[in-house]
């Protein structure tokens, strides 16, 4: 390659120099890179621990559903932004809500207590927010508080928050192995039609 095509690449990939009091700085442009830091525990095999591999078996139940959520989320949004009356938009929740029913009720209740709350956090890191926000903007403040008393009964909370660089390190490094294909991905939920009465 001749000298010439080399310096013509070279000042594709830079800017031009800028001099400042008399000396040269090159600036060049680079992609960005994501560095992720996963905090570890001091032993040093975690992964072959047996509650890293609980923990991959309950993100393989669970996070299929909390892709469901967020898709559902977004769907029922964008409906409720063409809808104008308070009546509509009660009666499509609604509408949702028992078809919701109808179709995730019998497998949500054969989870354990401990894949509740992976669910409530994985629901929060797909959606951006809460379940417990959901519920509120959804179907109201009373509801909510409602169901807030029942979860924490059960020693969980719907205002658990996602938290990738603290208490769910594990968590957010599984999925990313899972994304990468070292870990068997979660599968997807069978769709299942629902018919409901108008």
């Amino acid at each position: 390659m001749a000298e010439a095509e080399i310096l013509r690449e070279f000042e594709s990939f830079t800017n031009r120099d800028t001099v400042v009091f008399a000396d040269t700085n090159l600036h060049v442009n680079l992609d960005e890179v994501k560095i992720t830091f996963y905090k570890r525990k001091k032993r040093k095999h975690y992964r072959s621990t047996r509650k890293y591999w609980r923990m991959v078996r309950n993100i393989r139940i669970v996070y299929p559903y909390a892709e469901a959520a967020n898709k559902t989320i977004t769907d029922l949004n964008l409906q409720l932004t063409g809808l104008t009356t308070k009546k509509e938009r009660r009666r499509l929740i609604r509408k949702e809500y028992k078809g919701l029913m109808k179709e995730y009720k019998k497998p949500l209740m054969k989870l354990k207590i401990s894949q509740g709350k992976l669910l409530m956090r994985l629901i929060d890191r797909e959606t951006g927010n809460s379940s417990y926000r959901h519920l509120k903007e959804l179907k109201g403040s009373f509801t909510a508080v409602f169901w807030q008393s029942i979860a924490v009964m059960f020693g969980s909370s719907l205002k658990a928050k996602y938290d990738p660089q603290g208490d769910d390190w594990m968590v957010e490094e599984i999925l990313d192995r899972m994304k990468r294909r070292e870990i068997k991905p979660p599968g997807k939920l069978s769709p299942v039609k629902i018919e409901l009465n108008k």
